[in-house]
């Protein structure tokens, strides 16, 4: 899930590091916004970091589902 998430943040994120380049859109970051050299690099590292929070909600909502799954079994196989 990781390198799935990552892979499809990587156009986004660059295209948006690309405009920060070029002061159209900034960059959000701490509160500030970033333009320029700054922007596009900020862009550029985000994007694991992107593929890491958003692979680890996945699995964490995954799990839960499972959880609900197995115990609703357990609960129709009791009766």
């Amino acid at each position: 899930m990781f390198w799935s998430y990552t892979f499809c943040a990587i156009p986004f994120l660059f295209f948006g590091g690309i405009l920060s380049f070029f002061n159209v859109i900034p960059v959000e970051f701490n509160g500030s916004s970033r333009f320029g050299i700054q922007g596009f690099v900020i862009a550029v590292i985000f994007i694991p970091f992107f593929g890491l929070i958003f692979s680890c909600t996945n699995w964490l909502a995954l799990n839960f589902g499972r959880f609900l799954y197995v115990t609703f079994l357990k609960a129709i196989k009791s009766k």
